[in-house]
């Protein structure tokens, strides 16, 4: 009986000492590198590119510089959310629209507490860098997939996901690399939006959308279909 106590205890706690779900750091930036294939109707897409990200939760705000292929045709933009204000800015071909920010409270970036410990690797070799590896279900109710944090301070490594039907898109496989990730804003001017200021666009309401990975696809409104 004794005995039987001490393996039940000793498995609690190995389960408890595992990695568990959480949330980056308050400011970082980094430069999203993606690759996704997807089907349109019925023909193959894909959309590839770099996607510059500065999140700043404890100021309220974001910014994207998007630098993406979609089957050969550019999207170059620039994103800007200020959740203070409540107010979201897009810069593309010289113009500059004002919208409402896509959701009232700025979403933080976290591992979903229903995500499931994977595996801790090092990246690199022995002396690389050490992440945690966890199994995303049923994100936005579509897709699955894994995300990588370094297991020091949950930043992001790399994420992949895969989508279901949505829509007119039959299925998506999407993979991101975080590169260049580093702690702080090295700019705050990133977060500044263009001066004249921008035109409204008129009858944009605020949607209330999920949050969590994958990273910022949501808080921007495109999760795999690109729709800037």
């Amino acid at each position: 009986m004794f005995a039987a106590v001490l393996v039940v205890t000793a498995m609690l706690a190995s389960v408890s000492a595992q990695p568990q779900p959480c949330c980056t750091p308050n400011q970082w930036e980094a430069t999203m590198v993606e690759a996704q294939g997807y089907v349109l109707n019925m023909e193959p897409k894909t959309l590839v590119g770099t996607v510059e990200v500065s999140y700043d939760f404890d100021n309220k705000k974001m910014a994207f510089n998007q630098m993406l292929n979609n089957s050969g045709t550019p999207i170059l933009s620039k994103v800007i959310i200020d959740y203070k204000e409540g107010k979201m800015y897009t810069i593309s071909g010289g113009v500059c629209t004002e919208q409402d920010a896509p959701t009232v409270d700025m979403p933080q970036q976290c591992i979903t507490a229903g995500a499931v410990y994977e595996r801790t690797i090092r990246l690199g070799g022995p002396d690389g860098l050490e992440v945690n590896s966890f199994g995303l279900w049923n994100v936005q109710g579509v897709a699955y997939g894994t995300a990588q944090m370094t297991s020091s301070d949950c930043l992001p490594v790399t994420e992949v996901l895969i989508a279901e039907q949505t829509g007119q898109v039959l299925g998506s496989v999407q993979a991101i690399i975080f590169d260049g990730v580093t702690t702080g804003i090295k700019d705050p001017s990133v977060f500044d939006p263009p001066s004249p200021p921008c035109n409204t666009i008129p009858d944009v309401h605020r949607q209330r959308r999920s949050v969590g990975t994958p990273f910022f696809q949501r808080a921007i409104g495109r999760f795999n279909i690109p729709g800037f």
